[in-house]
């Protein structure tokens, strides 16, 4: 069956555009200062790299942060508080990052270290820091095993 177009009663009229109001520019939002809220030390991680590296014993020229445990600690550009960094020479520091072997055992590394810390430190915040984070490894240990 063919259809044929359908007849308007009256013709379109030719109208004028619709009155627009011109975009406005975007206002650049001000850049709010970082919402980081995680425990930071230079102090307390110089200390961390005065200690031998945690796996090789040698002299240990970075402080490692914890990686890849699924603690919500790190992740999506963001690295663990400072009370959870352990010794490392540089090789093994590299070590760590490929190897998910070597990130298993760092929750005994880091037990070693905090405890370390905890010997040399008497004074807040650093010592409350230390504290929390063992608490924190512990519970964790617990949960997973």
């Amino acid at each position: 069956m063919k259809r044929s177009a359908i007849q308007r009663k009256t013709p379109l009229r030719n109208r004028a555009p619709m009155a627009r109001k011109p975009m406005q520019k975007r206002r650049k939002t001000a850049q709010k200062a970082s919402s980081d809220t995680r425990w930071r030390s230079e102090r307390y991680l110089a200390f961390v790299r005065s200690l031998p590296c945690c796996v090789c014993g040698g002299p240990a020229t970075d402080a490692h942060h914890v990686i890849g445990l699924h603690w919500g600690l790190s992740g999506m550009g963001t690295t663990a508080p400072d009370s959870f960094a352990m010794p490392a020479c540089r090789e093994c520091h590299q070590a760590i990052h490929a190897s998910p072997e070597m990130q298993a055992r760092q929750p005994g590394w880091l037990i070693d270290t905090i405890n370390h810390g905890l010997d040399h430190f008497t004074d807040e915040p650093i010592v409350g820091a230390l504290a929390d984070a063992l608490e924190f490894i512990a519970a964790k240990e617990d949960a997973h095993g």
